[in-house]
């Protein structure tokens, strides 16, 4: 069945573009408008996180620049093909996948297509071609703080049996990154307090099942967990919402999923946080400026302000000093490498 592109809305801009390029070109043809294609990874550009939060980059991208911007919805891994491919087939410039599950069809489309400039967000390989960039996060040195944290509150929770859980996506790397800092951070600090919370977590079948994800928390919260921080996607969303139906708390995931999920905020003590749209609008406005490092990776983390922890609204005033200290001091140290977050394992 032949999937229809979203278009997102910038007609409105290439009229403006070309209306003023008229004026200031007079007798000139006006410059070729850059097309750029964003075929969605999978859960949907509706999923209060990850994919919602690169289409804001690129809504951004084209209300402040004169560019064609056009989306492609993925509901399978064959959609990301048939996407690349649509994208391909009408002249895009650059085109723009996200997740693990895009790569190989990214990865075959760049190889095959080296007049087309491609980028794919949260994945890294050793030698990308020189048409493809890609754009990752390293999420552990936000996740560890997470852990921390969460490590401190389940003790708060429950002294005689504290446990911090998380219910993550399908087990590839970049979700073993935030699942593998999280744990360290708990650990960390256990050692600090010289006490001993627990850790569990459960790995989901996919990015897009609510159902499982309310699961799982379930499944968390029957062995104790007080919190959970859920990073998979629409599984995600739903053990946030099983974590508020029974009382206990919660961290989110990629963006700041207090504003993002309303109906769950009460529950949320910060989020762990991916700029997924400051780094596209980084990438595209140096696109439109000529500037692309293909064959390269880059890398969104504390330095740069890429990632980081959501301030802890509704629990500001319950977290003591000496633990905002304490995560400040955790921050520092993981940018000045003395911290080790456990990531790469």
């Amino acid at each position: 069945m032949n999937k229809l592109p979203v278009v997102s809305g910038c007609v409105l801009f290439i009229l403006i573009f070309i209306s003023s390029s008229c004026s200031k070109m007079s007798g000139t043809e006006p410059q070729p408008v850059l097309k750029i294609g964003l075929v969605g990874g999978l859960g949907g550009f509706s999923d209060a996180g990850f994919n919602q939060n690169i289409l804001a980059g690129l809504k951004k991208v084209a209300k402040d620049l004169p560019v064609i911007c056009e989306t492609y919805e993925s509901k399978t891994v064959a959609d990301f093909s048939l996407g690349i491919q649509h994208f391909l087939t009408h002249g895009f410039d650059l085109i723009i996948t996200a997740g693990f599950d895009a790569a190989q069809s990214t990865v075959n489309a760049a190889n095959t297509n080296p007049g087309t400039d491609f980028v794919i967000i949260d994945y890294s390989m050793t030698s990308p071609p020189s048409n493809l960039l890609c754009a990752v996060f390293d999420v552990d040195q936000a996740s560890f703080p997470c852990g921390f944290l969460a490590a401190w509150w389940a003790y708060k929770q429950n002294y005689s049996n504290p446990v911090a859980g998380f219910v993550a996506g399908p087990e590839i790397p970049e979700i073993r990154q935030f699942s593998v800092s999280y744990s360290n951070g708990i650990a960390y600090f256990n050692n600090m307090y010289n006490k001993n919370v627990g850790s569990l977590g459960y790995y989901a079948s996919s990015f897009s099942d609510t159902l499982q994800g309310a699961k799982l928390a379930d499944s968390l919260l029957q062995q104790n967990a007080s919190i959970v921080f859920a990073f998979a996607g629409k599984t995600g969303n739903g053990a946030l919402y099983k974590v508020k139906e029974a009382g206990k708390w919660a961290i989110g995931v990629d963006v700041d999923q207090y504003f993002s999920i309303p109906p769950v905020a009460p529950v949320l003590l910060t989020s762990c946080m991916k700029m997924l749209d400051v780094m596209v609008y980084d990438i595209l406005s140096k696109y439109y400026n000529h500037i692309f490092p293909g064959g390269s990776v880059i890398h969104g983390n504390l330095n740069n302000n890429e990632i980081g922890m959501s301030p802890f609204h509704d629990y500001d005033v319950m977290i003591p000093d000496s633990i905002k200290s304490a995560l400040a001091g955790i921050s520092a140290g993981i940018k000045d490498g003395t911290i080790k977050t456990g990531w790469p394992e």
